[in-house]
């Protein structure tokens, strides 16, 4: 029996599915064949099309809403028992869980938790404090000009978007299906001037940058030091990985960061489902998540494996610095025209960041586009 499987083009998520699959043959004898794409096709490719190719698909907790409409996702509670179900919700760290859960139905398993932190060279930032607030952010971006050295940004259009929506939810207005509007007037204008005050004080080729690109920068370079806000690599913080080690730790303000990571799916077109959801609930076991996937590069999701000390001696203390920001992360909309207002977005705001546009029209463009995605949603 094979299981195909798409997940995406990282070592954090390609790594540890593939030594899962090879233990998970030699213990059952089912092959799980795991196939990649890109970082932002794994954002944006539709998770219909994909699946009707593949068995397993590693998504993202917004697509839930579109993976309810459409039926193309097969829930989880159809093949695993409340209680089986009762035990990985109690040891998944939360939210991670409930981001994939929908209409009261779980779509998804999470295996994997991330969401926007901070990281910093710790060779190059010395004894400088890390930021803890955004004053201080920016106050130590004018200690590291004078020292040579810059502050770095992700502000490509998805990750500019959720800088925003971090912003936002920090500032007291986070961005929910149930608003009327998408946000606060005044909190928006303010998250957008604190974006461009990010790009003013950030590395010239902060706006091009997703948080891979700006990470592998940061350890080719000696220039950055330091990135506010950003989702979280534990790969990053392993000594073999790239040329330089970096440090990953809660960002400014610490709660309500976005949450990111991914989760675990069964496509309702496979042949095989009841194989394929014991693959999944295998995978995000403990035993599993804590040995095998964290060991293969991976970024579980299950509590325990953010507080084991062999996870932690390998990561730097990865997990033990982002786990408080992680269990106060802010859950994205899930609703089903969310997606595609989500990508026009990052678009609007990454031009107004490239283009200095005038800030209350943006703020009127958002909103206007947020109204129109409501309609049709549960």
């Amino acid at each position: 029996m094979v299981l195909k499987g798409i997940t995406w083009d990282h070592p954090r998520g390609y790594e540890p599915l593939a030594a899962a699959a090879a233990a998970y043959e030699k213990k059952t004898g089912i092959r799980v064949e795991w196939q990649k794409r890109s970082l932002a096709l794994f954002g944006d490719q539709s998770i219909d099309e994909l699946s009707r190719h593949f068995d397993l698909l590693i998504v993202d907790h917004p697509h839930v809403g579109i993976m309810a409409q459409t039926n193309c996702i097969s829930p989880m509670d159809d093949f695993i028992s409340k209680a089986e179900m009762e035990v990985l919700k109690n040891s998944s760290g939360e939210p991670s869980f409930s981001s994939y859960t929908y209409l009261k139905k779980q779509w998804a398993l999470p295996i994997d938790a991330a969401f926007q932190a901070a990281a910093y060279r710790p060779d190059l930032i010395s004894t400088l404090p890390v930021p803890q607030d955004w004053g201080q952010v920016f106050e130590v971006a004018d200690v590291l000009r004078k020292k040579g050295l810059k502050m770095g940004m992700a502000l490509c259009p998805t990750d500019c978007l959720c800088s925003f929506l971090s912003l936002t939810a920090q500032l007291g207005s986070p961005i929910k299906e149930e608003n009327n509007s998408l946000v606060d007037p005044e909190i928006g204008i303010r998250a957008l001037e604190y974006l461009r005050k990010l790009r003013d004080s950030a590395h010239e080729q902060s706006l091009d940058f997703n948080p891979i690109q700006l990470y592998d920068f940061m350890c080719d370079h000696d220039d950055i030091s330091y990135s506010p806000l950003g989702f979280c690599y534990t790969n990053y913080s392993r000594i073999g990985f790239r040329n330089k080690l970096l440090s990953f730790t809660n960002p400014p303000g610490i709660k309500n960061s976005v949450l990111g990571g991914a989760g675990i799916s069964i496509s309702s077109s496979s042949v095989y489902p009841k194989e394929a959801a014991g693959f999944a609930f295998w995978v995000c076991s403990g035993e599993i998540q804590c040995g095998l996937y964290v060991g293969a590069q991976g970024q579980p999701a299950h509590q325990q494996a953010w507080r084991d000390d062999q996870a932690n001696r390998i990561t730097n203390n990865f997990f033990r610095q982002c786990l408080s920001a992680l269990q106060s992360a802010y859950i994205r909309p899930r609703y089903p025209g969310w997606p595609p207002f989500q990508q026009k977005m990052g678009e609007i705001i990454h031009g107004f960041l490239s283009n200095d546009l005038e800030v209350h029209y943006i703020l009127q463009m958002l909103d206007s586009l947020y109204k129109d995605s409501l309609k049709g949603s549960p």
